[in-house]
């Protein structure tokens, strides 16, 4: 309930991953969901870890939809649930309103996206440092890249 836009993030564990099969992948999206936006790419995190990343947008059920597929190694996915859980769990009602308010300014301005503002950056914003209004969040916080 702190979503801002029609949005389906997957993470899929990446032992079995190539860039052929990055390609193949790349295929199968482009006919099966014919997107009007599309990226696909094979990255070395920071970590020296391999990752992978298809990104679109496609129409289902007459509404735009967002869809990033990750490929990770198990425990990044792990963490991933667990911090995702944790904000679901840690965040009070009004605290979840303020959050999809500062998103969706984000999005109205161009700036909710993973070049700029991300979804970790509002929930920290919000939860961690008290921050309750898109004006503050612009005035206030500063972007903190791991």
């Amino acid at each position: 309930d702190m979503m801002a836009w029609n949005d389906l993030d997957l993470d899929v564990e990446n032992d079995g991953m190539s860039l052929e099969k990055l390609h193949r992948l790349t295929s199968f999206i482009l006919e099966k969901f014919q997107p009007v936006w599309y990226e696909a790419k094979e990255e070395i995190a920071p970590d020296g870890k391999r990752v992978w990343f298809h990104g679109f947008e496609t129409m289902i059920t007459g509404q735009l939809w967002n869809v990033d597929i990750w490929f990770f190694d198990q425990s990044k996915i792990e963490d991933a649930a667990e911090y995702c859980d944790s904000i679901a769990q840690r965040a009070k009602k009004k605290q979840k309103q303020q959050i999809v308010a500062i998103k969706e300014e984000l999005i109205r301005r161009g700036l909710y996206s993973f070049e700029v503002y991300r979804s970790i950056d509002v929930y920290k914003a919000v939860t961690e440092l008290g921050i309750t209004t898109p004006e503050r969040f612009l005035s206030e916080y500063r972007i903190q890249r791991d």
